[in-house]
C-alpha cells in the first residue's frame, strides 16, 4: 500500500480493511501509522544484504555500494525516503529504522571493513563507523534532498575518495574489474 498509495494516504483503517482483520488488531502490534510504515519498508526491502568474501575487502565494499545505489534508485528509495523523513518525528520509528535497517548494515559493512584491515587491505587505526558514515552519508543524503543523482560516476568517485584515504595498497577501484567480470 505504501508503494500503491504513499504514506500520506496510508490509513490504519485502510490496511486493516485490506487485511480484513479490524482495526484495533493492527493496533495490537504497532503503535502508530509510522511504525506500521517501517515495518513494512522493512519487509518490502531486501534484508540486509550479506557482503560477500571475493578476497578483497575493497571489491567486496565496492560491489556492496553499488547494489545499495541500485535499491536507493529504485522503488524502495522512494520508502527509505519516506521512512527517514517519518523518522525525524516519531521517536518509536526512528529506534525501529536505526535498528533494524541501519545497524545491520552498519554492522556488515564495519566487519568487512574490519577484515580489510586485518589482511593489510586498510589502515587498522581507522574509525570503521566514520567509513560506514562517509560512504552511506552521501547516498542517504542525496536520496532524500534529490540534490543529485545517485549514479554509478558518483559511487566511484565517493569509493576513491573513502577508500583510498584507509587504503595501504592499490588506489584502483575493483569495482570496474567486477563489473567487466560480470559483464
Amino acid at each position: 500500500m505504501l508503494e500503491e498509495i504513499g504514506f500520506d494516504k496510508l490509513s490504519l483503517e485502510g490496511v486493516a480493511a485490506r487485511a480484513g482483520v479490524g482495526k484495533a488488531t493492527i493496533y495490537r502490534w504497532w503503535p502508530n501509522k509510522s511504525a506500521l510504515a517501517m515495518e513494512a519498508l522493512l519487509r518490502a526491502v531486501e534484508p540486509t544484504p550479506p557482503i560477500g568474501d571475493c578476497g578483497s575487502a575493497r571489491a567486496d565494499i565496492e560491489l556492496h555500494m553499488m547494489q545499495f545505489s541500485q535499491l536507493l534508485r529504485g522503488k524502495s528509495g522512494r520508502v527509505v525516503r519516506e521512512m527517514i523523513a517519518l523518522a525525524q518525528f516519531d521517536d518509536v520509528t526512528m529506534r525501529i529504522f536505526n535498528d533494524n535497517y541501519l545497524a545491520p548494515r552498519r554492522e556488515a559493512l564495519v566487519n568487512v571493513l574490519r577484515r580489510g584491515a586485518q589482511r593489510g587491505e586498510f589502515r587498522d587505526d581507522a574509525d570503521l563507523n566514520l567509513v560506514f558514515d562517509l560512504l552511506y552519508a552521501p547516498l542517504l543524503q542525496r536520496l532524500l534532498t534529490g540534490s543529485a543523482d545517485i549514479d554509478e560516476r558518483q559511487i566511484q568517485s565517493q569509493l576513491k575518495l573513502v577508500l583510498g584515504s584507509i587504503s595501504l595498497s592499490q588506489p584502483f577501484l575493483a569495482t570496474s574489474k567486477i563489473s567487466s567480470q560480470q559483464a
